[in-house]
């Protein structure tokens, strides 16, 4: 029901942003597939969190049939995932099991040929609705937030937002009169991501298309400090940290010979009036 109000919803805004041509037409879509991603900045490579993904979303056709301006809800997961040992420096520190839970509303414009074929480009704001994290098998206090490094407990100072590289810690208000940093690993994963959207998509029958999407964060969702000790008291590296994901997907559009119809329809009107 409450999917059903938001579609809703969507398809009065496009009404409302467009002005009617008679080439315009409402299309609806339901799409699921696997997202394959990985957490840039984290220092585990490979796109090994494999999650599967839902949505629907409305598509308005705005010039005759060859461009599409949709708008999508989505339930997708991302994360990292490292089996394997990681090292930095000369210590061993496990293994790394990061799940980012996000509800998504991607805004694309697709560019078709012939309905057959289609190319996408456009922007996603995501929520992040939960989580995880693991080092080596135990759970940490990392919870949702602002993404930010922070002053250790009794200290304050400047806002950090700013400290991007490890150059950007050699400030003397940093450290205590034993050179000891006062700035901490941030605890949290910003609740708000904004993406980067562009994909392709074919018509393999009918309605039903298969479709590649590759999404990429505009904005850090952390910023970590990286050390070269196990008990984490000496930074080696301060990382910002982006989602990225490639997803494969399953894509069916209801209303698509209609839009071809309406083509027709068009061009008869057309030579009618000549």
């Amino acid at each position: 029901m409450k999917l059903r109000n938001l579609l809703l919803i969507i398809a009065f805004f496009l009404t409302s942003f467009f002005n009617p041509l008679n080439a315009q037409l409402f299309k609806g879509e339901v799409f699921g597939g696997v997202g394959f991603a990985q957490v840039d900045g984290d220092d585990c490579y490979g796109y090994k969190r494999i999650k599967g993904q839902v949505g629907a979303g409305v598509l308005l056709n705005v010039v005759n049939d060859w461009l599409d301006v949709g708008l999508e809800i989505v339930y997708n997961p991302k994360g990292a995932y490292k089996r394997d040992s990681i090292s930095y420096s000369s210590y061993y520190a496990g293994s790394y099991d990061l799940k980012l839970n996000y509800m998504e509303i991607p805004v694309m414009v697709y560019f078709i040929d012939k309905h057959r074929y289609s190319l996408g480009i456009g922007a996603s704001y995501g929520r992040l609705i939960g989580f995880s994290e693991k080092v080596n098998g135990v759970e940490t206090d990392t919870r949702i937030g602002d993404g930010k490094l922070r002053w250790k407990d009794g200290h304050s100072g400047e806002d950090l937002s700013s400290i991007r590289t490890i150059e950007d810690l050699d400030k003397p208000e940093f450290y205590d009169s034993e050179g000891h940093l006062l700035i901490e690993n941030s605890n949290s994963y910003r609740k708000h991501d904004f993406s980067f959207c562009a994909d392709a998509r074919i018509r393999i029958w009918r309605g039903l298309h298969a479709q590649l999407r590759y999404q990429y964060s505009f904005v850090p969702i952390r910023t970590r400090l990286l050390y070269q000790d196990a008990g984490g008291t000496v930074p080696s590296k301060v990382r910002l940290q982006y989602n990225n994901q490639f997803s494969l997907r399953l894509t069916y559009i209801f209303g698509e010979d209609l839009t071809k119809l309406n083509k027709v329809i068009g061009k008869e009107e057309k030579q009618q009036r000549r």
